[in-house]
């Protein structure tokens, strides 16, 4: 009876909702076309939301690390992992830019170098980083295949070449990480069924 109470608050305790928060000038629509996006590819539920950092947002770079260090300590309920959008550049020692970073449960994906004039273009180069960072958060590793999203990409034109999807390898580890919390699918309002 024990075992069985624990092993249920346990359940109880895990999460199964992706959010997104925004910082600097990110539009709506692009934050509900990337909670559409992540549902499609992680098949988790996903939450907007909003939270306030004690950061000057006026400046125009920061450093990844930093910033996700001012991350660690939001948590929201029944979340599994928490994806930031920023505006702004970001960068990491030994790179002049990154297009995003994520560490343990936490992510962030800046869109200041992946604006396009076509909007679609922007979207889609969003979706890729989104993806790949948040692929990271669930434990995968850069991949030499030139059409996986988890390809690491030093410029714009490799965000273009690489495809939003995961390849077959990726794909397998991702499903594995995912398995637990699809076996007790609730959303994030809701008790396990």
């Amino acid at each position: 009876m024990f075992l069985a109470l624990y092993y249920s608050q346990s359940l109880n305790d895990m999460g199964s909702c992706i959010y997104v928060v925004s910082f600097g000038s990110v539009e709506s629509r692009l934050l509900i076309a990337c909670a559409k996006n992540i549902k499609e590819i992680f098949s988790l539920e996903v939450r907007i939301s909003s939270v306030r950092l004690p950061l000057n947002f006026d400046r125009n770079r920061y450093k990844a690390s930093d910033f996700l260090s001012h991350l660690r300590d939001i948590h929201f309920p029944h979340m599994v992992r928490l994806l930031a959008l920023v505006s702004f550049d970001i960068y990491e020692e030994g790179f002049n830019f990154v297009f995003g970073v994520a560490q343990e449960d936490k992510a962030v994906v800046s869109l200041f170098r992946l604006h396009h004039s076509e909007e679609t273009v922007f979207f889609e180069r969003v979706f890729k980083e989104v993806n790949h960072e948040l692929g990271h958060t669930f434990g995968l590793k850069h991949c030499h295949s030139q059409k996986c999203v988890m390809r690491f990409s030093n410029s714009v034109k490799e965000v273009d070449i690489k495809s939003k999807y995961f390849c077959k390898n990726c794909l397998s580890v991702l499903t594995v990480s995912l398995e637990p919390y699809r076996r007790y699918p609730w959303n994030c309002d809701k008790k396990p069924c």
